[in-house]
């Protein structure tokens, strides 16, 4: 049996695993649904709370049409499909022989449109497709420029004349997705740029063949099960090593926006190159986040000789994920097959034996109270404050009717005041930190890219790959020097998005800071007034593709430094060239630096523009909300016995939250 998961104790698996996980927290978010729904009743009448009203609702509604995303990432062979069906306890999800082409496979609940066991199957675009299929040609060498590649039928011609012989490792899954292209050619050019709404035996196909999967972009199965119904979306993505990876800001977005991040290893597996820029990925962003999401599983546990052996397999794991960046992991072993069978057998002691369970527990407690707790605690965050605002109301309505009315006309000449603060916090320009963060986050970019360039370089330029055996060296070391390029291009890509994590997380903690300023400024200044709390805001993710090119390289120039592999690999040949590579790309990855910093600059000082506006006058709508309200009290016409008892139901309403 596996050895105790870290951070989680062995115990009994609840049933239903994940969508306990689910159900428990969307039965508390949906509790807070209907007291924010009663909460914008009993405002809505009250024309200065109309507008607290409506966010209660929308709040609301967001509350009740939540979905839990879970997002599954992993190599080829990790085991992401065989996971997801024992977290599903069915075999829902094919297995897919082939990992090059794998597409983004969502599985969600049936809606009105699309009924239990269909999916829709998204295909790409014609031109995604052939600006793939050209960017894969061109990794291995060919020119597939649009002069020499006019048409798909010249594409295809090109295709033809592929010989596997002379290709390197790193451009083997587009090899493997150049054939599968070339066999469902004429098959699917006329589905491009369309969904198709299938059965689950297409569905099947359109995972497991890949001459099909090749031509999708994602595929939505929508399916009813105890994981669905509990609000759960599992994706499970294409792994690290699949051609629709290079398409890197596809996987940032799920690691960005999903409740989850479930990383899975096999059992024994070293961690390809592909998986290891994956993971140094996880481990540049893993901090940046509000909550620790992410879920590490070693699969096929079950392979284990006896627990010391498990152990010393979780060791090494957790050796190699500090080495990316990733400390602290919530570490689980597992075995899917027998997660699987016990769930469809019933059989709990299996399940507990199977890892499944464990993490399954510690899943529950992590979506329970952390995931659902946030959400929940916003709403009665949203109720105290209509409590407070109308308590003080009340208080001001008190008083005769002189200082009633000397109060309502200093309250109006407070406002003007409170504007005035607004609007200066609008108009305030980027602090200096803001601009400073980039420029060192880009400078440190460029020194990692530098550090690593040899790993990279040693990954391209390696014996294996540039073999006297009867292959065409030429060739072959013009694609060592492409997949060098890709490597670094990748590791640019991933650190680009990286640093937009911390860029939103410095835009808005300046922000929140200068805004807690003007709110405590504001509350300090008109008696009773509230302000919401700052809700940072959800930037938009700038382009983050680094199409890095380092000029005076071409394939003339790299084979007059190549005499033999014998004279590159055992005397200095390898060595000169790679001094010569990195004195050449010093300059180029200096000068991507400086136009990144010049545009972003731009940009953020833009966001930042833009956010200062939108908050200030969220604020400045509140504050003037809450003033007419306190003049309408402060007037003859305030019905305080009606606003006693507007405070006593909401109220009544924190006491039920609480209870």
């Amino acid at each position: 049996a596996p050895a105790q998961p870290r951070m989680a104790a062995r115990a009994a698996a609840p049933q239903a695993g994940a969508a306990l996980a689910g159900g428990a927290a969307l039965a508390q978010q949906h509790s807070a649904a209907a007291r924010l729904t009663r909460a914008a009743a009993l405002l809505a009448p009250y024309a200065p709370l109309t507008a607290s009203a409506d966010a209660m609702r929308e709040k609301a509604n967001r509350l009740r049409d939540s979905r839990f995303t879970i997002a599954l990432f992993g190599a080829f062979s990790a085991g992401k499909s065989s996971l997801a069906n024992a977290l599903l306890g069915e075999p829902v999800l094919p297995v897919s022989p082939n990992p090059t082409t794998a597409a983004i496979n969502r599985l969600v609940p049936p809606t009105a449109e699309h009924e239990h066991g269909t999916a829709l199957v998204v295909m790409k675009s014609h031109d995604a497709i052939i600006e793939d299929l050209r960017y894969s040609l061109a990794l291995l060498g060919e020119d597939a420029s649009e002069s020499a590649l006019p048409n798909a039928s010249a594409i295809m011609l090109a295709i033809d004349m592929l010989t596997p012989d002379v290709i390197h490792a790193g451009g083997r899954p587009h090899y493997s997705f150049l054939r599968a292209a070339r066999k469902g050619w004429e098959a699917h050019e006329a589905l491009l740029g369309t969904q198709i709404s299938v059965s689950q035996d297409e569905y099947e196909k359109f995972v497991a063949e890949e001459s099909r999967s090749c031509f999708v972009s994602e595929i939505e199965l929508h399916y009813d099960c105890p994981l669905t119904r509990q609000g759960i979306v599992l994706v499970d993505t294409p792994g690290a090593d699949s051609v629709n990876a290079r398409h890197t800001g596809v996987a940032f977005n799920y690691i960005k926006n999903a409740d989850a991040v479930l990383f899975v290893t096999y059992y024994n597996h070293a961690f390809s190159q592909a998986d290891r820029q994956f993971l140094m990925q996880l481990g540049r962003v893993k901090d940046q986040f509000e909550l620790d999401k992410m879920f590490f599983l070693v699969n096929a546990a079950d392979l284990a000789a006896d627990d010391e052996e498990l152990e010393g397999v979780l060791s090494h794991v957790e050796s190699n994920l500090l080495q990316h960046g990733i400390r602290n992991p919530r570490l689980f072993p597992v075995s899917s097959l027998q997660g699987l069978d016990a769930k469809m057998e019933g059989n709990m002691e299996l399940l507990s034996q199977s890892g499944i369970g464990a993490f399954e527990q510690s899943f529950l407690g992590f979506v329970q109270n952390d995931l659902g707790k946030l959400a929940v605690d916003a709403a009665e965050q949203e109720i105290a404050r209509a409590a407070s605002t109308v308590a003080g109301w009340l208080k001001s309505a008190a008083g005769d009717a002189a200082s009633r009315q000397a109060e309502s006309e200093r309250l109006g000449q407070l406002q003007l005041e409170a504007n005035a603060s607004i609007r200066t916090f609008q108009e305030n320009d980027p602090p200096a930190q803001m601009l400073q963060e980039l420029n060192e986050l880009l400078y440190y970019v460029v020194q990692r890219i530098q550090l690593r360039f040899g790993e990279f370089y040693n990954y391209a330029f390696n014996p294996s790959t540039l073999q006297d055996d009867g292959r065409d060296l030429r060739k072959m070391i013009w694609t060592a020097w492409l997949e060098l390029q890709r490597q670094v291009q990748t590791e640019l890509s991933q650190e680009l998005q990286a640093t937009t994590l911390r860029m939103d997380r410095k835009l808005n903690s300046l922000l929140k800071k200068l805004y807690a300023n003007l709110t405590e400024q504001l509350e300090s200044l008109i008696a009773g007034y509230s302000s919401a709390a700052y809700a940072a805001k959800d930037l938009p993710t700038p382009d983050a593709v680094a199409d890095w090119r380092m000029s005076g390289v071409d394939a003339k120039w790299l084979w007059s430094r190549f005499k033999s592999p014998r004279q590159f690999f055992e005397g200095d040949g390898k060595g000169q060239l790679r001094k010569e590579l990195e004195e050449a790309a010093s300059p180029a990855l200096q000068a991507w630096m400086n136009e990144h910093i010049d545009s972003w600059s731009g940009l953020y000082t833009g966001l930042w523009r833009q956010c200062a506006e939108e908050t200030g006058a969220a604020l400045a709508d509140d504050l003037s909300r809450y003033v007419q309200g306190m003049q309408t009290s402060l007037s003859d016409e305030a019905d305080t016995e009606l606003l006693g008892r507007l405070h006593q139901q909401i109220a009544e309403l924190q006491s039920s939250a609480d209870a």
